[in-house]
């Protein structure tokens, strides 16, 4: 028996390890080029990586759990920090954090090691699930590497992207780190959990049912967008079995029963915590208040189709509709439904995009997979022999679309990877200048505890603090963190007037489609697609509007402005496109020292 289940294993072992490979890649392809010039920088699979890997690199640096990896701030007793989306979620960042301060890594490396694991044990976690509603260990790892595989298919990205989009190109969505990435096998493995309270026996039952609260527990103080899908698809497995198997509701119910009290348990503190957020964090996440159905995503069109297939099948005598595993199929297929139109009721829609990149993607087609399976196979007493020869050549398939996508854009990953690991250099060098920084040693009272940068590159201020323990006096992650009312804008204009951009600039800025300028001053979700379902395009008066406030700022700026966040360096690229003559004015700079493809100036405010 024991041979057979690490026989049963090696197939879901194969299947991860075919995965990690694909999925270090792009960091291959950095290493390649960089070559002994590497500065230690991950290959990014999302820009938003970095302002994760900042709070990380926090954390190692010992410092507290709520704190403000941009800004510099951090929760003290004579100063405490609100609640943000980063100190709720704290669970996955504490296992990156622990760890990489045990063994001395920093962030960057962290993540590089992540990529490399987590990829591996979410492949399994999907195996592990299949194949204990299928029992074929072959087939699961097949319908696992189709899963994973077709992940980015599923929600319209990927290649598809390119013939559908102008922003963005993105494959294996899941490998975003450290969110979804870290806690993602976590959502499989309490689906399975489940399974497993709701088929063994009621003492086994019970044991896995509290498996399965305690990694429900997990995922709430993990990441928003899994924890929610969980309690969705949760929902959807009690509703389908109370109604197709009513004479097994008193082990059902016990299940249930006991999951929902360890869920409940979890929830109230992070309800708690929540109370405790931060005034700005609903905002710029992009809470919009709606009550209008979301019905044609690709993960619901999945679902949709295989509820047909299953309905069909149940007609014809080819599904028993009330079996496990029918309705644990039936399940995957409608959680889809419920969290992109939970708002009907709630009222509620927070950036429901993430379920259609991160987890309803892989939900659907775990339950694509499950009821093509269910549907060939038949009746209990036919079960028609499962060709796998066909399922060989779907892996290989699955594997050869994956390749597709991850080497697709090696020109992007190169441009990308060369430009971010030659910027760290300089974000680097003001490490080594920390050593020897009054401030970051002996601590700074006023309203910026560290030394602030004023970083021109929007790159170099996204990775700096991921490098280097000094502060930024503006970066376009802020408006996702703690800052007092009118702050965001007020940094906002204060760096665009100290980088040399007039009105006239900015407003060529702000007309342009992708502008990180145009981001900043009006949210995210003006300008990238998809990041709100009540986003409106920014219109020509409103361009106006902001530039004449803008200019309005500038024809007042003060001493009494340039002292209220002092500067402590700037980095500006080498190539002098920045025009400096604004600072100039508030500031003397030591003599630049070049650094790569930039220039660094330690400043003084003048007297």
């Amino acid at each position: 028996m024991r041979c057979r289940g690490i026989e049963n294993w090696k197939w879901g072992i194969w299947a991860a390890l075919a995965i990690t490979l694909l999925s270090v890649y792009p960091q291959l392809v950095m290493w390649g080029v960089r070559g002994q010039q590497w500065n230690g920088s991950f290959a990014e699979n999302d820009s938003d990586e970095w302002f994760y890997a900042a709070y990380i690199q926090a954390l190692i640096d010992g410092r507290p759990r709520r704190n403000n990896p941009y800004t510099g701030s951090d929760d003290y007793p004579d100063r405490p920090q609100p609640e943000s989306q980063l100190s709720i979620q704290f669970v996955p960042a504490y296992l990156i954090a622990f760890p990489a301060r045990f063994f001395g890594l920093s962030s960057s490396t962290a993540f590089i090691v992540l990529g490399l694991l987590a990829p591996f044990f979410s492949c399994l976690a999907i195996f592990w699930l299949i194949e204990n509603l299928i029992k074929d260990p072959r087939l699961a790892a097949a319908g696992a590497l189709i899963v994973v595989c077709f992940g980015a298919l599923a929600a319209g990205q990927g290649v598809v992207t390119l013939l559908t989009s102008d922003y963005g190109y993105s494959s294996l969505l899941f490998l975003r780190r450290y969110e979804p990435l870290a806690p993602f096998p976590l959502f499989f493995l309490f689906c399975a959990f489940v399974w497993k309270a709701m088929t063994a026996k009621r003492l086994t039952a019970i044991t896995w049912a509290v498996a399965g609260g305690f990694t429900f527990g997990i995922l709430v103080f993990s990441y928003f967008y899994l924890w929610t899908s969980a309690a969705a698809w949760l929902v959807c497995v009690a509703l389908l079995w109370f109604i197709a198997r009513p004479g097994n509701l008193r082990q059902a119910a016990g299940s249930f029963f006991t999951i929902l009290v360890l869920a409940v348990a979890a929830l109230v503190p992070y309800v708690v915590l929540l109370s405790k957020r931060s005034p700005t964090m609903d905002s710029g996440l992009k809470l919009a208040l709606s009550h209008a159905p979301d019905l044609f995503r690709i993960p619901e069109l999945l679902g949709i189709g295989v509820i047909t297939l299953m309905v069909l099948g149940a007609l014809r005598g080819r599904i028993n509709w009330r079996a496990p595993d029918s309705l644990f199929a039936a399940s995957f297929s409608l959680m889809p439904l419920v969290v992109f139109n939970q708002q009907v009721i709630t009222g509620r829609s927070l950036q429901p995009f993430h379920y259609e990149v991160f987890i309803a993607n892989y939900a659907a087609l775990v339950g694509v997979v499950l009821a093509v399976v269910i549907a060939w196979r038949g009746p209990a007493d036919e079960k028609r022999p499962v060709p796998y020869p066909v399922v060989a050549r779907l892996a290989f398939v699955a594997i050869l679309w994956a390749v597709i996508e991850i080497v697709a854009p090696t020109k992007l990953i190169i441009r990308f990877s060369e430009y971010t690991d030659r910027a760290a250099a300089v974000c680097q060098r003001l490490q080594q200048r920390a050593s020897s920084d009054e401030t970051l040693i002996n601590g700074n009272s006023g309203p910026d505890p560290r030394p602030l940068v004023l970083a021109s590159d929007y790159k170099v201020a996204l990775i700096l603090p991921v490098f280097a323990p000094q502060a930024l006096l503006w970066e376009s992650h802020f408006e996702f963190l703690n800052l007092q009312p009118n702050e965001t804008t007020e940094r906002f204009y204060k760096h665009l007037y100290y980088i040399g951009i007039d009105g006239n600039k900015l407003t060529r800025e702000l007309g342009q489609p992708m502008s990180n300028l145009a981001a900043a001053a009006f949210g995210h979700e003006r300008v990238i697609p998809g990041q709100s379902v009540l986003a409106k395009p920014i219109t020509s008066e409103e361009i106006a509007k902001k530039v004449t406030d803008y200019e309005a700022y500038t024809s007042s700026f003060s001493r009494d402005k340039a002292v209220e966040h002092l500067l402590s360096y700037v980095i500006v690229p080498a190539d002098g496109t920045i025009d400096l003559s604004n600072l100039d004015r508030w500031y003397q700079r030591e003599k630049g020292e070049h650094v790569g493809d930039h220039l660094l100036y330690r400043v003084h405010l003048r007297q």
